[in-house]
């Protein structure tokens, strides 16, 4: 496949980076477009990688369910759940992304870099849109499952990790002035065996649900699914005070 002088670099790194010989390379250069360094196209629409990103994660968020179903046969879901959203959270995606290389090849601005956390793990979800939309839902799952999360994430390590996601939760609350409620009610299962459903609301919006065996388990699964949200408010809150310095 022949591409101009220009574009044959790119081309061989994200090969090399991804295991991937696109077709359609100009999708990828898309999904690699930060919106600190987004441009206006000639129809007058903003050019960077958000909408990318927008399918990337839903793609994502599928492909990890399907590999921890094989993963796990004998595993509930709550379980599964839990699994999937450590892998997917937005610290472990930035961590997976650099580990893979993406930083060489995203376009952001430096201060974009200081002030924002998750660039590269959002611009690996935006990669995976794009290799959706080149290559197809089987051809990217096999990418993610074979050259990202088999030889990058160890699903033992990943079992033992355990975080206290409420009480970081509440702190966050507690700075911001937002209002935490866990909606939390037990209920028997198809097994007749009791379970706990926590539901998390962040002023009244839902931002998690997490069920367990436990009460305590239960609300700390939400959490752990409400937790990215929570310190991205805190994030945004940060720049605003800084910028109004």
């Amino acid at each position: 496949m022949r591409f101009p002088a220009a574009d044959k670099k790119f081309y061989q790194n994200l090969k090399s980076i991804l295991g991937v010989t696109p077709d359609d390379l100009d999708i990828y250069k898309l999904a690699l477009v930060h919106r600190s360094t987004s441009f206006i196209s000639s129809p007058g629409q903003r050019v960077d990688n958000e909408r990318l990103e927008y399918l990337g994660d839903a793609i994502l968020d599928a492909i990890v369910a399907d590999y921890l179903f094989a993963e796990f046969p004998s595993s509930d879901e709550g379980f599964l759940t839990k699994m999937r959203a450590k892998i997917v959270s937005r610290s472990n995606m930035n961590q997976l992304a650099i580990s893979i290389g993406i930083p060489e090849l995203v376009k952001v601005s430096n201060g974009a870099l200081i002030h924002q956390k998750y660039i590269y793990g959002n611009a690996l979800e935006a990669i995976v849109g794009a290799m959706f939309i080149d290559k197809g839902f089987k051809f990217t799952s096999d990418v993610v499952v074979n050259n990202f999360l088999r030889r990058y994430i160890n699903l033992d390590e990943l079992q033992s990790v355990e975080h206290d996601y409420k009480s970081r939760l509440l702190e966050i609350a507690q700075k911001l002035h937002v209002k935490v409620i866990f909606n939390t009610h037990e209920y028997r299962n198809d097994k007749q065996k009791p379970q706990f459903e926590a539901v998390l609301l962040w002023d009244d919006k839902e931002i998690g649900r997490g069920v367990g065996q436990t009460k305590k388990e239960a609300e700390q699964q939400a959490a752990m699914l409400g937790i990215e949200e929570a310190e991205s408010e805190l994030l945004n809150s940060r720049q605003n005070e800084q910028s109004d310095e």
